[in-house]
C-alpha cells in the first residue's frame, strides 16, 4: 500500500525584503538523514534518483571478485564531480526463490577489489514476490568534488539502492534515491536557525542553480534534480511541513526574503536578501483515514491469537488483558512500516508506560527475515516483536483472517477489556495523530 505524505504546493505573495546582509553557514553531511528511520524521512520524500544501468560484461580494472552465488551485474555510481567521484559496484543476482542470497558489493577504496569492502549482505531483500526489486539497501560511498582533474573536497554520501529489472525497459538496473542531506545552523537576526539541504538526483551535487523547479510534473521524472531547503523559520527546533521550501525560489524568514545558494559539495550555504517575491508553502490537507476500510469497527472484541517471539516462545493477545494494546501489523520488507516505528515509539512513550503495550506482529513475511531483523533493531525499538506463524500465507495470517487487514502498516488500539478503540491504515507522516487520539480515548494520554 502507499504511504501518504503531505504534498507541497507553492504560491507567490509579495513580500519586500528589509535591509539585511547575506548570511552563510557551514553544513555537514548526514548520511542517514533520509534512511527509513532517518531524522528527515517523515518530513520529506525525495523522488527516486538516477537509474543506473547494469551489465554482465566484466569491466577492465577489476582485480579480485567474490565467489558469486548467481549472476554478477556490474555498475558504476558517480557522487560529485571530482577525480574520485566514480565507485564501481556489482550486484550478485539470484533467482526469486533464493532472494536471501542476493549480494551487493562496492569497491569503496577504488582498488579494483570487490572482496575487501564488506560481505555484500543486503539490509533487506524486499517483498517476497516474483520479479520484485531487491532492497532497499543503504550504502555510504565515497564522494569527490572538483574541476579540471583537481579535487577540491571529498567525503561520503548516503544512497539507497533497489536492484532488479526496470519496469519500462525490462533490463537489470539499480534504482537509487538519496539517503543524505547537508545539515547545520545559520544565524539570522542573531539567532541560530536549523537548516537542511537535500538534492534528489542522488549524484551528490548541491549547486542550487542546477536544480529544476519542484513541480508535480518534475517530481514524476525519475532522476531529475530538484532541491529542497528546510529552514526552522519559527525557531522551535523542528522542521514543520510549512518550512520545507523549493531551494530555487525566494523564501521568507522573519521579515526578510532570501535567495539560497550553495557550493557544489553543499558544504557552504548562503542566504542573500532579495526583493523578489517570496514563496509560501501551502500544505494540502491530509487525506483522512477511510472509515469504510473494512477494518474491525470500534467496540468489537479483538480476536485472540498466538504468535511467537524470536526465541520461539508463544505470545497471546489475551496475555495483555488489563492493559491498553497498540497492535501493530508490519513486515521487514515494508518501508512505510519501518518508517512509522520512530513515530509510534514516540507516541506510545508519551502515554502512561505501565498501562500501554506496543505489540508488533510481523505478518506476510519470511521467518528468516524476522530472525535477521530483530537482533539488528531490537535496541532501537522497544516494542514486543512477534512473528505470525502463517508466514507469507496472507490467506491464513492473523492480519488478514482475523483483523481484515488488506495493507500494512495497520494499527489497532485495544482497550483494557480487549475491545477495539480504533483501527488505522498506513502512516501519514510525523504529524499523524491518529494513535494519539485513540490513546486519549483509552485514558492513558493527556
Amino acid at each position: 500500500m502507499k504511504t501518504l505524505f503531505p504534498a507541497l504546493v507553492l504560491a507567490l505573495v509579495p513580500l519586500m525584503a528589509t535591509a539585511a546582509v547575506p548570511v552563510s553557514a557551514t553544513l555537514v553531511m548526514d548520511n542517514d538523514a533520509l534512511t527509513i528511520t532517518g531524522e528527515l524521512s517523515g518530513r520529506v520524500m525525495p523522488r527516486s534518483g538516477l537509474t543506473l544501468p547494469l551489465t554482465t560484461t566484466r569491466p577492465a580494472g577489476i582485480v579480485k571478485e567474490p565467489a558469486y552465488r548467481g549472476t554478477p551485474y556490474y555498475g558504476v555510481i558517480k557522487l560529485g564531480d571530482g577525480p574520485r567521484a566514480e565507485t564501481r559496484f556489482v550486484a550478485d543476482r539470484t533467482p526469486d526463490d533464493r532472494r536471501y542470497e542476493n549480494r551487493l558489493y562496492f569497491d569503496r577504496n577504488h582498488n579494483g577489489d570487490f572482496t575487501d569492502d564488506g560481505d555484500g549482505e543486503l539490509q533487506s531483500v524486499g517483498k517476497n514476490m516474483p520479479g520484485a526489486r531487491v532492497g532497499p539497501h543503504f550504502a555510504t560511498l565515497p564522494a569527490s568534488w572538483g574541476s579540471e582533474g583537481q579535487e577540491t573536497s571529498a567525503g561520503e554520501y548516503g544512497v539507497m539502492f533497489l536492484i532488479g529489472a526496470d519496469k519500462t525497459a525490462g533490463e537489470e538496473s539499480a534504482m537509487t534515491r538519496t539517503a543524505a542531506a547537508r545539515t547545520g545552523y545559520i544565524e539570522i537576526d542573531g539567532k541560530p536557525r536549523r537548516v537542511a539541504l537535500v538534492e534528489t538526483s542522488s549524484d551528490g551535487i548541491f549547486d542550487i542553480a542546477l536544480a529544476k523547479e519542484s513541480t508535480a510534473a518534475n517530481f514524476s521524472i525519475r532522476g531529475l534534480k530538484t532541491m529542497m531547503l528546510l529552514v526552522d523559520a519559527d525557531g522551535d527546533g523542528e522542521f514543520s511541513a510549512r518550512e520545507v521550501f523549493d531551494a530555487r525560489l525566494p523564501f521568507q524568514v522573519g521579515a526578510t526574503t532570501y535567495l539560497a545558494s550553495a557550493t557544489r559539495d553543499g558544504a557552504r550555504l548562503t542566504f542573500t536578501p532579495t526583493t523578489q517575491i517570496a514563496q509560501v508553502v501551502k500544505v494540502r490537507e491530509r487525506a483522512p483515514a477511510p472509515k469504510d476500510s473494512g477494518l474491525l469497527p470500534a467496540g468489537t472484541a479483538a480476536p485472540d491469537f498466538t504468535a511467537t517471539r524470536l526465541d520461539g516462545q508463544p505470545v497471546k493477545l489475551s496475555d495483555y488483558r488489563g492493559k491498553v494494546v497498540v497492535l501493530d501489523f508490519w513486515a521487514t520488507w515494508c518501508i512505510p512500516c519501518i518508517r512509522s516505528m520512530p513515530h509510534v515509539q514516540k507516541t506510545v512513550g508519551k502515554a502512561k508506560s505501565a498501562d500501554v503495550v506496543w505489540l508488533g506482529v510481523c505478518v506476510w513475511d519470511d521467518r528468516k527475515a524476522f530472525e535477521k531483523w530483530v537482533p539488528a533493531n531490537d535496541a532501537k525499538y522497544n516494542f514486543t516483536k512477534v512473528f505470525d506463524p502463517a508466514g507469507k500465507d496472507r490467506g491464513t495470517s492473523i492480519a488478514s483472517a482475523l483483523y481484515r487487514v488488506k495493507g500494512i502498516p495497520t494499527v489497532y488500539v485495544i482497550d483494557r477489556d480487549g475491545r477495539i478503540i480504533d483501527g488505522m491504515v498506513g502512516f501519514l507522516g510525523d504529524d499523524d495523530d491518529r494513535i494519539d487520539v485513540a490513546l486519549r480515548k483509552a485514558g492513558v494520554l493527556q
